[in-house]
């Protein structure tokens, strides 16, 4: 394989396989997570008069966008992915009791039943919470950033009555404010990309720091800073659950980030398009066929051929019937019958026609340790072993039972800050709607055992066997 680079900044990679005539172009990505742009953009959101200035994210403020095809495009880092997003959903919410045993002295946990509490599991089930953990999940897995929204009514004092989330695609926020140092507003428009939207909606953003505070002064459940408790006049409100990552102001920056940055995603995507080509272009040819220069006159002579134009149109069809009779699916496993002479004196056969396959160098494993190599240093970089998700690339790579089971239970104690991250807007509902303190919410896992238990799998919903019922 011939590959040319030109390193010149603006000029991208290329590459011309052996044998082919189609010029290959490889991506570069290094830059793709980025935050180029330093100046927020005012943009005046629908039903407001003054503009509001919000901060972009990334080249041309469209990378979350960039990133999704990045994921579509890459076998080994959507499969993390979509790994990473099952694992942080679990196996749904559990909603249980705590409190202190006052015979033993011990903390009890228990799992409570809908008609326990029936405001509880309808807010749960008419605000289809399972979907909303769901984009959760994948925000925070994908950009470390999600956000959901918090609908208030109009009694006194206010209650929550729906939540939804918001992808974090579509969203911005505000730049930070010098008087109070905080992003006030939250921007929601799918036309980020076109410079200045025209479809912005601003609702006003919790502070990120304190979110359940800030939620409960406005809420008139804490006073605010001049020691009132006072009901503000808005009703919905942005509130940003995220994994915090160093030095980052406004948005966060996830450290498996750094497969683009790095270059090993295009290294990755580069694999199967060299793959591609080769194929293509080494296994056009499966024969080559030997045809005696005497060989025409005698089949120009059996046809009774004496003009030009008859001798090329026999020519032509010759070579086109056998060409299909070679390539043919349908002539699968036929034989091909030709004539030849011995000559006794020169001692050789004197064929008319002779037909040789042609043997294809490659063998298939083309790239195997590189793809081997690349895979399992993404997967290093996202926190997944290849071997949870399916067998590495390469031979010999599979594990046994309790390696598996073993490494499966480590992703899921590692992903527990994801998962509580996802509970958070139930106890925002629990602190603004008054539900009983002694109520919490968890996430079940399944949890894998041997089988010599019974059973493959069994649900741990995070109660002590001391405590939980049996």
């Amino acid at each position: 394989m011939q590959k040319v680079e030109l390193k010149k900044p603006g000029y991208s990679t290329y590459g011309v396989v052996k044998g082919g005539k189609d010029i290959i172009k490889f991506s570069d990505n290094s830059d793709i997570v980025t935050d180029r742009e330093t100046n927020a953009i005012p943009v005046v959101p629908k039903g407001k008069s003054a503009p509001i200035e919000f901060v972009p994210r990334g080249r041309n403020n469209n990378m979350m966008y960039d990133i999704m095809k990045k994921i579509g495009h890459n076998v080994t880092v959507g499969s993390n992915i979509e790994f990473k997003n099952k694992v942080i959903y679990g196996d749904g919410v559990m909603v249980y009791r705590k409190y202190r045993d006052s015979g033993n002295n011990k903390i009890v946990k228990e799992e409570v039943l809908p008609e326990e509490y029936p405001d509880i599991f309808e807010f749960i089930e008419n605000n289809n919470y399972a979907l909303i953990r769901h984009e959760v999940a994948n925000d925070l897995a994908i950009f470390y950033d999600s956000y959901v929204e918090y609908l208030c009514d109009n009694n006194n004092p206010p209650k929550i009555v729906q939540i939804k989330a918001k992808e974090t695609t579509c969203s911005r926020i505000s730049k930070i404010d010098e008087k109070t140092g905080k992003s006030e507003w939250h921007g929601y428009s799918a036309e980020w990309n076109k410079g200045t939207p025209t479809d912005v909606i601003a609702t006003p953003l919790l502070d990120r720091q304190s979110p359940l505070r800030d939620l409960k002064v406005r809420m008139g459940k804490l006073p605010n800073k001049d020691g009132k408790k006072e009901v503000c006049k808005e009703r919905n409100f942005i509130h940003n659950i995220r994994i915090n990552t160093p030095g980052r102001f406004y948005y966060c920056r996830p450290y498996w980030w750094s497969v683009f940055a790095s270059g090993w995603y295009d290294f990755s995507s580069a694999i199967p398009v060299y793959k591609k080509a080769l194929i293509k272009n080494q296994m056009t040819l499966r024969y080559v066929i030997y045809i005696k220069d005497t060989f025409w006159e005698k089949l120009y002579k059996a046809k009774n051929l004496t003009t030009d134009d008859e001798k090329t149109q026999c020519r032509e069809d010759f070579l086109k019937e056998m060409n299909d009779f070679l390539a043919g699916e349908e002539n699968a496993g036929k034989a091909f019958v030709s004539e030849f002479r011995y000559d006794k004196i020169k001692g050789f056969e004197d064929k008319d026609i002779i037909i040789s396959p042609l043997t294809n160098q490659q063998i298939g494993g083309e790239y195997i340790e590189d793809s081997e190599e690349v895979s399992n240093t993404i997967c290093y970089a996202m926190g997944v072993h290849p071997s949870i998700i399916g067998a590495s690339p390469g031979k010999g790579k599979s594990i046994n039972g309790t390696e598996a089971r073993e490494l499966f239970t480590i992703e899921q104690a590692l992903m527990k800050m994801y998962q509580e991250a996802t509970l958070e807007p139930l106890y925002f509902a629990k602190a603004i709607n008054d539900w009983p303190k002694d109520i919490y919410f968890s996430i079940t896992n399944c949890q894998l055992t041997t089988l010599d238990q019974g059973t493959g799998a069994v649900k741990n919903t995070g109660l002590t066997p001391e405590t939980e019922e049996k």
